[in-house]
């Protein structure tokens, strides 16, 4: 099947393989949960320089066409925080917005990279309403990206994550917003999507089992390793639904099969904020399976950190091909930081680096400090520390942000599709 198509996707438990399809979630056997993975016939990355943005690497990704945008993640080699760490190879994937740096992620997130993905990999012709849940970073770069584009666009957030969605220009009216209101979190808001993207004329993303968002937040890893000219020793990065770090996995695996970027598996280092580490505590505890936490204790925690965007209550940890695995692959760790020592990582990496980053990518950052101070890894090892959001407060400087307002909140009680049904159909058609 492979030879006569650009990639094929094959689960990660049962092995069977299937012909590209967008719409394409999961497997059709009866086994545990899995996540289906691409499998790209081109094994030795060409990339194609005259094409716009994240598209130069066009090869790994799961479409058949580019979008004219010109965003991507851009790489180089941290002079002032490696040496305050006392590291000769600390390199930066900067996902934002930093005009001296040539960095225009106009979203200030990595998330970015999964939206051009997915939307290249939809239809030209799709006629239905695309649906996405988010806390914030992939919400915002959704609602830009489909702004621009004019394709058709239904987002769910949490009432207090309403903040995070702006752009610098006005948003088309193709771009509709529902928001889950009071103590409404982001399980609540994937709860309500996965119930509208069930109605006629609408689809849903897919969230991480969708392989366009995975290899498009794996483009990090792409251009590090293709900039550095080696796959890094250790990456790290903080995680709400896990799906970046297992993007950086598989990213390590089709290169090497390319085989020129060395040999090495690219030790995973992933983070989440305290108290909310459901993730973290399955790992230090050796398990694969999440302990399961009452609501009331899972909104106590969520409501204390300050990375909102690394709250998901359901990520995909356990099940094949998910983050367990990933870090038994990598031999890998993953840390808790508390906010005090998130802000702390944000301050300096300001101070030494000449840029503002995101509280998630300030976890990522103390993380990388644990792991030095512990000795975790070497002064001389090849170090990717990915920076998923940077430069908000720089674009809030040169751009007049504009904010999307809800058009029907609900409840977390009015979360029943009878409910939802007739009230989508008089605020959405």
């Amino acid at each position: 099947m492979a030879s006569q198509l650009k990639y094929i996707l094959r689960c990660n438990l049962c092995g069977k393989e299937y012909a590209p399809d967008p719409f394409r979630l999961s497997c059709d056997e009866e086994h545990e949960p899995s996540l289906l993975r691409a499998v790209y016939t081109n094994n030795k990355l060409e990339v194609k320089e005259t094409l716009p943005g994240v598209f130069r690497f066009i090869d790994w990704l799961p479409v058949e066409r580019h979008l004219d945008v010109e965003g991507k993640p851009i790489t180089y080699q941290s002079k002032n925080l490696a040496h305050h760490l006392g590291l000769d190879q600390l390199f930066i994937s900067f996902n934002g917005y930093w005009p001296e740096r040539n960095a225009h992620l106009f979203t200030c997130s990595f998330k970015e990279l999964e939206a051009f993905s997915i939307l290249a990999r939809v239809p030209d012709n799709n006629p239905k309403t695309l649906v996405v849940a988010s806390a914030g970073n992939t919400g915002r770069a959704f609602a830009n990206l489909c702004s621009k584009l004019r394709i058709p666009f239904c987002l769910v957030i949490p009432e207090q994550n309403l903040s995070a969605i702006w752009s610098k220009d006005n948003f088309d009216s193709c771009v509709r917003m529902i928001a889950v209101g009071g103590n409404g979190d982001y399980f609540d808001a994937i709860r309500l999507g996965k119930i509208i993207s069930q109605f006629d004329g609408f689809f849903p993303e897919g969230g991480a089992s969708n392989v366009a968002r995975r290899d498009g937040m794996g483009l990090t890893v792409v251009d590090a390793t293709v900039t550095i000219g080696q796959i890094p020793d250790h990456y790290f990065q903080a995680v709400g639904s896990g799906t970046g770090g297992i993007s950086a996995w598989e990213t390590n695996l089709r290169f090497l099969a390319d085989g020129r970027f060395g040999n090495n598996k690219m030790k995973l280092h992933l983070a989440q904020n305290i108290p909310f580490t459901p993730m973290t505590d399955a790992w230090q505890a050796g398990s694969r399976e999440i302990a399961p936490m009452s609501e009331i204790e899972a909104k106590k925690c969520i409501n204390q950190v300050s990375g909102k965007v690394l709250t998901n209550r359901q990520p995909a940890y356990s099940l094949a091909g998910g983050v367990y695995d990933a870090l038994v692959d990598t031999n890998g760790e993953m840390y808790g930081v508390t906010n005090k020592e998130s802000e702390k990582a944000r301050l300096l990496f300001e101070e030494l680096e000449g840029i503002d980053i995101s509280p998630a990518a300030g976890v990522a950052t103390a993380a990388l400090m644990q792991a030095v101070e512990a000795g975790r890894v070497g002064k001389k090892e090849c170090i990717l520390l990915n920076i998923t959001s940077g430069g908000v407060q720089r674009m809030s400087q040169d751009y007049v942000l504009h904010c999307l307002q809800p058009e029907v909140t609900f409840s977390a009680q009015e979360i029943q599709a009878d409910l939802v049904a007739e009230s989508i159909t008089q605020s959405l058609h």
